[in-house]
């Protein structure tokens, strides 16, 4: 495998990291987690499954997604260590990208054999959740990034520059999105028809945990989303390079996209597919973000 060819590979895992991990959203949105029982990584003992309830192939799509996944990237991973020079930032973020990939396996599989599924509404679940959201950020982040040193012609190493303005931005979207997490955990266990009453849920002493949680996610959104619009809007007023100034712009854009569409998530009560869409705008943010923290600090787009 050429290079050229290496970013066309880069860009199509991290298409197909981004629909795992929607799959993985519906599994737990249609309580499908307990599909293949409490057994891992077989699904009810067997490879596959002998079943005709929807969950179970919900459950066992997602194992089977997840298992070429882990292959794709072992191969990922592989192909950079022969394609760029020790210490290359692809070659890096692509052991990153296995690390996470890992990882990711671990803790659904925790998910799984504990039992944190379906109705499980424990404290021990959102926090496992939480770890999960954090760790899914770093797979599509790390894959995002081995991407964008792809693109480059020259071998970029690490550190990329000393500009460190920059580095503390994308875990803004990061904690939105643990949050998030949680809100679409509670949507899914405790689901409401009036706007109103969820409301006045949220801020109930008498609400379950989880209730109380999910109105963090929608002004966190507002505060740490407009306020990064803001700044990218900003910066493309104030650049002398026309192409922070257009990434700059798009970045703003899609930030207060990402802002509208859960707005109406929340005042259409979260329909199914709201919810997969606003992920996926939540990771595109995200992705679309590091690289221009990435680009930013080595100097390419200024």
């Amino acid at each position: 495998m050429k290079r050229t060819q290496y970013k066309q590979f880069a860009f199509g895992l991290l298409v197909y990291t981004l629909l795992v991990i929607l799959w993985g959203a519906w599994v737990r949105i249609s309580h499908s987690g307990d599909g293949c029982g409490d057994t891992w990584p077989l699904c009810h003992g067997q490879l596959i499954p002998e079943a005709e309830r929807g969950k179970t192939w919900v459950e066992y799509g997602h194992r089977l997604m997840s298992g070429i996944y882990g292959l794709v990237v072992i191969y990922f991973w592989w192909v950079a260590r022969k394609l760029y020079p020790k210490g290359h930032y692809a070659r890096k973020a692509a052991l990153a990208t296995l690390i996470f990939t890992i990882s990711e396996a671990l803790l659904g599989a925790k998910l799984v054999l504990f039992g944190l599924v379906t109705t499980n509404d424990t404290p021990y679940r959102a926090f496992i959740m939480a770890l999960h959201q954090i760790n899914s950020f770093l797979l599509t982040g790390s894959v995002a990034l081995t991407y964008a040193a792809a693109l480059l012609t020259e071998d970029l190493r690490i550190p990329t520059t000393q500009d460190r303005r920059y580095r503390l931005m994308p875990w803004v979207i990061v904690i939105i999105g643990i949050t998030g997490a949680w809100a679409s955990l509670s949507n899914s266990l405790f689901p409401t028809d009036n706007l109103l009453q969820g409301l006045m849920d949220d801020f109930s002493s008498e609400s379950h945990f989880l209730v109380r949680l999910r109105g963090f996610h929608p002004v966190l959104a507002l505060l740490g989303g407009g306020g990064l619009a803001l700044f990218f809007w900003l910066k493309a007023q104030t650049t002398e390079s026309q192409l922070v100034q257009k990434r700059s712009v798009q970045m703003s854009l899609l930030l207060i996209a990402g802002i509208l569409f859960g707005i109406a998530t929340l005042l259409l009560h979260a329909p199914v597919w709201m919810k997969i869409v606003h992920l996926a705008l939540a990771h595109t943010i995200w992705v679309v973000l590091l690289q221009w923290v990435f680009f930013i600090r080595s100097n390419k787009l200024t």
